[in-house]
């Protein structure tokens, strides 16, 4: 059915006190593959010793799904469109953090396609604001409600040129499992039967997770593995990637930072699109 745009746009998100550990940091950077090769530089990101929080951490911070219900939005239909994230200041390791979300806008892709919901999550620390979320979501079969409206995201494009660097980084099929411990229970990354009734083969990897690979391998690459002078991160979400697929990077030097793009190196699928690292 299409959305709501009346009471999505009027609709009031609680700000929310988000408690994590030092161990769902960690997780975390090891659902993006690091430490994967047993590369010792990447210790920081999964050792409470001297620990590091990789930036793409704030997603799962600023996840929550518990308002789809009062947005009459089911979450089966649900997936991710973009992410665009915006950082201040490092992420501590554990503790809380104030996460307070606004619906920005909505997109109209035509009746019977989808619907698009843009919120924007701040995330506080001790007073501090250390990441803004901007968020793309993706409805199936939303549309036809007569957007746009609100703010609409911002959209990065890659070169038409050769790119200046290439990379890859497999993915494991029990990926999906893991990364759905630090909060997205979407059963569609884990139910077949549902995976196949709309219209994937199998389950596919969270794309929180995918981008979250995007960044360990631009804060391997570009930040000499300081996670602090990444500024900005941002992708659209082109397609499915499923655990056990190799993601292949292309990047390209631009001004203020590295522009990339990845894709499903065995089926030769866009998975992220318009990518975007700003470097401080």
């Amino acid at each position: 059915m299409p959305l709501d745009p009346q009471g999505l746009m009027a609709l009031k998100i609680p700000a929310r006190n988000v408690v994590y550990a030092e161990r769902d940091s960690l997780l975390y950077a090891l659902c993006a593959s690091m430490g994967a090769d047993g590369d010792e530089a990447d210790l920081p990101f999964v050792w409470e010793r001297g620990q590091r929080v990789l930036p793409s951490m704030a997603t799962m911070l600023s996840f929550d799904d518990s308002w789809l219900e009062a947005g009459r939005i089911e979450l089966k239909y649900v997936v991710h469109g973009a992410l665009d994230l915006r950082f201040f200041a490092p992420l501590a390791p554990g503790g809380e953090a104030l996460a307070e979300t606004a619906i920005t806008g909505l997109d109209d892709k035509g009746e019977g396609r989808g619907g698009l919901v843009f919120t924007d999550t701040v995330l506080t620390q001790g007073g501090v604001k250390r990441a803004s979320v901007l968020s793309t979501m993706f409805v199936r079969g939303a549309g036809g409600f007569g957007g746009p409206l609100g703010q609409q995201a911002e959209v990065a494009r890659v070169p038409k040129t050769a790119p200046d660097a290439e990379s890859r980084v497999p993915t494991f099929v029990n990926q999906a499992l893991f990364f759905r411990l630090l909060g997205d229970r979407n059963p569609l990354h884990v139910d077949p039967a549902l995976a196949k009734q709309v219209g994937f083969e199998r389950p596919i990897l969270h794309g929180a997770c995918t981008f979250s690979i995007a960044c360990a391998e631009v804060v391997r690459r570009f930040c000499g593995r300081d996670p602090d002078r990444l500024s900005r991160f941002a992708a659209r979400f082109a397609g499915p990637l499923y655990p056990g697929e190799t993601l292949a990077f292309r990047f390209w030097q631009v001004e203020g930072g590295v522009a990339f793009q990845a894709f499903a190196a065995e089926r030769e699928a866009i998975v992220l699109d318009n990518g975007f690292a700003g470097l401080a």
